[in-house]
């Protein structure tokens, strides 16, 4: 019985080695995908949003704090807020790629973005983080998560002007 106990044990201990572990990555600081990543947060800083267009599968999944977009919309949403805020400035932007072993790339970047209202005149922070999934070197998922209690005062002081 024993013997047997041994062996099946053995046999789980090796049949575990065998497997590819689907939890571990190599992290990336200075690839081409984290560069492409802070090259699309510099595009949005400049209002230009081609680089989105050409990075960005045509039916990316867009998650905006949990809330489901498709491309098109958040590429909009963005341009909108270049009519609420000016003077866009970044600071502390970091970005890394993580390779899993199960072929799954991952693209984490934190930021914060520094704006001019334009109705409040206020100068505001605001601290942000996208995850981005590649595929064949197109963004298939796209997940922004921010506070939109900024966009949202801004865009209260423009619609109070407008009044």
């Amino acid at each position: 019985m024993k013997k047997y106990l041994s062996m099946i044990v053995c046999l789980l201990a090796l049949s575990q080695c065998n497997q590819k572990s689907q939890g571990t990555a190599v992290v990336k600081d200075s690839d081409e995908l984290s560069l492409n990543s802070k090259s699309l947060l510099k595009a949005y800083i400049d209002n230009d949003f081609s680089l989105w267009e050409e990075l960005l599968s045509d039916d990316c999944e867009v998650l905006y704090n949990n809330d489901t977009l498709d491309k098109k919309t958040m590429i909009e949403g963005f341009k909108q807020q270049h009519s609420l805020f000016s003077s866009f400035s970044l600071s502390e932007d970091y970005s890394h790629t993580n390779y899993f072993n199960n072929g799954d790339i991952w693209t984490n970047h934190w930021f914060t973005v520094k704006a001019i209202g334009n109705f409040t005149g206020e100068t505001d922070y605001g601290r942000a983080h996208t995850d981005l999934k590649w595929e064949n070197g197109k963004v298939v998922v796209f997940q922004l998560y921010s506070d939109p209690s900024l966009i949202m005062k801004e865009a209260t002081a423009m619609s109070e002007m407008s009044k």
